[in-house]
């Protein structure tokens, strides 16, 4: 059975333009992360790349459906895609 240090909200989450990942701070200091890409696949941990603890994230899965493939561009403002033509 997995220990999830927390349950967070995608909406409490902030998105980083140039890494393309969704953040939040972890007490370590550095930052729990998750891509548009792995929340389309379905996937719900965000790990911390400095230390152990990991945070279940709760979201809708129909509103990453099409990340799975990272195309497109993602809107600054809310996260969301963007077709690109």
């Amino acid at each position: 059975m997995v220990s999830y240090y927390d349950e967070l909200e995608i909406e409490d989450f902030a998105w980083d333009d140039d890494k393309q990942v969704f953040h939040f701070p972890c007490p370590c200091g550095d930052r729990f992360e998750i891509t548009r890409a792995q929340l389309g696949k379905g996937e719900d941990v965000a790990t911390c790349p400095s230390c152990s603890l990991i945070v279940r994230v709760v979201y809708d899965m129909m509103d990453y459906e099409d990340s799975g493939s990272e195309s497109g561009a993602v809107d600054e403002a809310d996260g969301t895609t963007i077709s690109v033509l």
